[in-house]
């Protein structure tokens, strides 16, 4: 069974709301709180840019988008603050492009499949327990233990193809 993921539509195609960002960032601080860790602040200004973009967004990016903020932060800080979101399931980073975007289940782990446009970069977040299920099964067969999967997969989304 296929599920489209949504966390309020942060992950969809349309720019989420302020309201659907700042119900993001509450949950994502209750986690925090709740597995004793600290929401820092720059750990919240990094993952409310990640939620805001339109698409995946790289770590330099995000750094322009700090110091226009007018808060000083170097690469390995941005780095730092993206490694404790992707500990924490809050964010996913995306190998192809070296990008990030917000999770839709932070709540529990989670493999997931990737759609992303070729064309304009937009990235669906779809959970496929089928998929997961036969990658545990092969690794299984190999007596390999999968910590992480994430599968992407490359195509064009329905506005790129004129649907």
């Amino acid at each position: 069974m296929t599920e489209h993921c949504s966390h309020s539509d942060l992950t969809s195609c349309t720019q989420p709301s302020s309201e659907q960002v700042a119900i993001f960032l509450q949950q994502a601080a209750d986690l925090c709180d709740k597995r004793n860790l600290r929401f820092t602040r720059l750990r919240k200004q990094v993952l409310e840019l990640v939620c805001r973009a339109e698409q995946p967004v790289g770590a330099y990016h995000l750094l322009d988008e700090l110091k226009q903020s007018g808060r000083s932060a170097a690469p390995p800080t941005v780095y730092r603050a993206l490694d404790f979101l992707l500990e924490q399931g809050l964010v996913h980073r995306l190998s192809t492009n070296n990008t990030y975007l917000a999770c839709a289940h932070p709540q529990h782990p989670h493999g997931a499949v990737f759609l992303v446009c070729s064309e304009c970069g937009h990235t669906q977040e779809v959970h496929n327990e089928g998929v997961n299920d036969e990658l545990d099964r092969q690794a299984k067969q190999f007596d390999f233990a999968i910590q992480h999967a994430a599968v992407e997969v490359t195509g064009l989304c329905s506005r790129c193809r004129g649907s």
